[in-house]
């Protein structure tokens, strides 16, 4: 690239800091499964769900598990499924834990196929197609 100021080419390099998704487009980033019954990151094999009677629809419970002790949503029966949630929080993964998953992945950058048909897409517009905001680290590299 060119810098017109100090008339002096340089090359750009850029490394993605943070990003904030809706939930879709965190499966699309990280290439976690998103849904079914497992879709929780978090919880992953413990996730709690119940299958809709009549619908193909799936719905994920026992998240006050992750509220302080002693907050008066865990005593709340009426409000949610009628049970009192006394779990507590999933403890996180150790490093080396993560770091074992991890490793053997092989990373392909661009797009690996061309698409043969054009697709549409559906869903909510506005607000709750949410957020997604990237923080790009730019840095310079005078040459």
């Amino acid at each position: 690239m060119n810098d017109g100021n100090l008339q002096q080419t340089f090359r750009l390099r850029a490394m993605i800091f943070y990003t904030i998704n809706d939930f879709p487009a965190y499966g699309n980033l990280s290439g976690y499964s998103v849904k079914g019954h497992h879709a929780s990151p978090i919880c992953e094999k413990d996730t709690s769900y119940i299958q809709l009677k009549h619908r193909k629809k799936t719905v994920y419970t026992r998240h006050r598990r992750f509220l302080k002790p002693y907050h008066p949503y865990r005593r709340l029966k009426e409000a949610f499924n009628k049970t009192l949630e006394i779990e507590s929080a999933l403890i996180p993964l150790a490093r080396r834990v993560v770091f074992d998953r991890v490793k053997d992945i092989i990373t392909i950058f661009g797009k690996t196929q061309k698409r043969t048909c054009p697709t549409k897409t559906f869903g909510r517009k506005g607000l709750y197609s949410l957020i997604f905001l990237t923080s790009v680290i730019y840095i310079y590299d005078i040459v």
